[in-house]
């Protein structure tokens, strides 16, 4: 049983921590809401940030992620799957696309990937 507590009083703090990222996300001028899709085939395809800190992602392996939390401090947009916690997006703003270090876990393999990808805007709302 106190294992039981330990773990709900981690999952209570790890929720608490990701609204508070939330919060501070969604406020930030010019922060790059909307859709987003790759444009040099990285393993994250396209994603939909909204303007409430909550975004969702589709995968070229096919998988979804509608629970991800993102945050933009005004130059660095960073994304944060709860599904996928190994991987890592940050990404900059340069000419109207975003360019992103991107970290992903293959969990077939059990071995992180780094990419480099490049992501643009398109207007379809859906991910």
């Amino acid at each position: 049983m106190p294992s039981l507590v330990k773990t709900l009083i981690n999952v209570v703090a790890c929720g608490a921590f990701v609204l508070t990222i939330g919060a501070s996300a969604y406020g930030a001028e010019g922060a790059p809401t909307g859709a987003w899709r790759t444009t040099n085939n990285c393993f994250l395809a396209a994603f939909l940030l909204n303007d409430t800190g909550q975004a969702e992602a589709v995968y070229l392996s096919g998988e979804r992620d509608p629970n991800l939390v993102w945050t933009w401090d005004g130059s660095t947009l960073r994304i944060t799957s709860m599904t996928f916690p190994l991987d890592r997006f940050a990404g900059h703003l340069a000419n109207e696309r975003l360019e992103v270090d991107y970290v992903w876990h293959d969990l077939d393999k059990g071995q992180l990937n780094r990419q480099a990808c490049t992501f643009e805007r398109f207007s379809d709302g859906s991910v």
